[in-house]
């Protein structure tokens, strides 16, 4: 045996162990990092496949049930809507309305990227601003009550800013 070598007493036992323990906790963490990560890597994709799928059932409708293509198509040319259906009309621009604001909430959150936050914006935007589903700023202020007051100016800023 040599002389320099000499036995690990319990010091350096304890020693060994707290530096190995600390090294077990390192990679731990990295590995919840990682986790963390893929998790929310996830969690965009299904927020982005819920919001198109939303999308596609409101443009489903239009495309499967004549009598809503036929309200969007008076829209468009601004004839007037019986009755019924202007509440058909508002309920199918409030469920649009309730796409952009999933999408709002979900980037507030972290849960939707930018980039698919600003498509879906822009999208939005240009919707109730320029299409047949052009909401008025009457109409906007008639529904402040049933949204969150940061989207509510989210909306005020990017469709009726002066």
């Amino acid at each position: 045996m040599d002389a320099d070598m000499r036995k690990l007493d319990l010091k350096d036992w304890a020693a060994l162990g707290e530096l190995i323990g600390t090294i077990a906790v390192v990679v731990s963490l990295v590995f919840v990092i990682v986790s963390l990560k893929q998790n929310t890597d996830a969690l965009q994709g299904v927020n982005d496949n819920v919001l198109f799928e939303q999308h596609g059932d409101m443009m489903n409708i239009v495309i499967s049930d004549p009598s809503m293509a036929a309200i969007l198509a008076k829209k468009r040319n601004d004839d007037q809507l019986t009755q019924v259906e202007a509440i058909r009309w508002e309920r199918y621009q409030n469920n649009l309305l309730d796409i952009w604001v999933m999408a709002f909430v979900r980037h507030e959150r972290g849960l939707l990227d930018d980039d698919h936050w600003q498509a879906w914006n822009v999208y939005f935007t240009d919707l109730f601003s320029n299409q047949a589903e052009q909401i008025t700023r009457e109409r906007w202020d008639e529904l402040q009550y049933g949204f969150d007051p940061d989207f509510w100016r989210h909306v005020n800023e990017a469709l009726f800013a002066d």
